[in-house]
């Protein structure tokens, strides 16, 4: 059902771009490739998906500059930057089991940061978790910690780590199949969910604090990130629609109404999609997020109390993966074109949306960079 012959790579214009940024803003991303129409579906322990081959790399704000930082290769996804400007992190999954690793700007230094046979004997955990993947990754504000999940083939726990991997340990392993963690500004606190509690949230606090449900009526709960000050979790539910909750439980509310939007999905034949959660501005004012606008989901943005609710984007096609600038300024996005989704901004004040790819592949996940190297 799922091929796996492999499509050529991109276009060799992209393969001879200009090694190196010049100084600014930018995003670094993902792109991937599959062969014919991408499928997925839920299987007992995971997902079953068409086979693909991903690269990453980066691109200035106004769209010049592009350059690839890491090779085509299986499971290549999800890229993140360091602060301190020195590292790339992404997932990759060669031999079919992802891990988290890190490289220059340069794609120099390549290493995984989560081998798993090494993975399970740091954790030397008392079940005898035996660590197949890692994935999921988030680094903390001071690029001092990272955390990932850390998957059985049949269930995940939440692990901290030292930001070159180093020291790793299970956060509340007590609880069973946890994932989807993100650390508060301050790297000491630690939120995330899972089917362990319903998808309710939970909150720990560094290095080994018992969780606390911030959502104990309200299951379902996915993608939590914390606000700039640390109060605040911003998050999706399965209804589709947006909430806040305060760090300490208290002051749930519901920030919109209709959204109808929980998973990005790369074509028809995605039945399981990913979490595509909002994103929370750098002020800390602001959400941005995808919902339904005449039955095609578009960027919104929105005050974080719910209201100003303004729609940025009037696509034909799906949109998704909204982040916002540095400066708050402008939002990123993906959006189809063709086959594949590609790389947008928009001006968070609105206004067009200017396309910085047009790549023989999917553009799958951005993050910005307030400079690159």
């Amino acid at each position: 059902m799922f091929p796996t012959r492999r499509l050529p790579w991109l276009a060799a214009a992209l393969l001879l771009a200009a090694p190196a940024h010049a100084a600014g803003p930018g995003l670094v991303f993902s792109v991937r490739t599959w062969d014919g129409e991408y499928e997925s579906r839920d299987v007992p322990g995971g997902v079953e998906a068409t086979p693909t081959l991903g690269s990453i790399h980066a691109v200035r704000a106004d769209g010049t500059g592009l350059t690839r930082i890491v090779a085509p290769g299986p499971g290549v996804d999800y890229p993140l930057a360091s602060r301190n400007g020195r590292w790339v992190y992404y997932q990759a999954g060669p031999r079919g089991r992802c891990q988290v690793y890190r490289c220059r700007w340069d794609g120099s230094g390549a290493a995984s940061l989560t081998p798993p046979d090494a993975l399970t004997r740091q954790l030397g955990d008392a079940d005898r978790f035996a660590v197949k993947e890692a994935f999921g990754f988030a680094l903390s504000a001071d690029d001092r910690r990272l955390v990932f999940t850390a998957h059985d083939g049949a269930t995940g726990r939440v692990v901290v780590a030292g930001a070159d991997g180093g020291s790793p340990a299970f956060l509340a392993p007590h609880l069973g199949y946890t994932y989807m963690a993100a650390l508060n500004p301050s790297g000491d606190r630690v939120v995330f969910s899972g089917p362990a509690r319903g998808y309710r949230l939970q909150l720990a606090a560094l290095p080994a604090g018992r969780p606390v449900e911030l959502t104990p009526e309200h299951g379902e709960c996915f993608a939590p990130q914390f606000t700039p000050d640390g109060k605040t979790v911003v998050f999706v539910r399965r209804d589709g629609d947006v909430y806040r909750v305060g760090a300490d439980g208290t002051g749930l509310k519901r920030l919109t109404e209709g959204n109808r939007y929980v998973e990005f999905r790369l074509s028809a034949k995605d039945r399981h999609g990913s979490t595509d959660g909002p994103d929370v501005s750098p002020d800390g004012k602001r959400v941005a997020f995808i919902a339904q606008a005449d039955g095609v989901p578009n960027v919104f943005v929105a005050d974080l109390d719910g209201g100003n609710r303004r729609r940025l984007t009037t696509r034909a096609a799906p949109c998704g993966r909204v982040k916002w600038s540095p400066d708050g300024a402008a939002v990123s996005f993906v959006s189809f074109e063709g086959k594949y989704p590609q790389l947008f901004v928009v001006p968070a004040a609105g206004g067009a949306a200017r396309q910085l790819t047009r790549l023989d592949g999917g553009v799958n996940f951005a993050h910005w960079v307030p400079e690159l190297p």
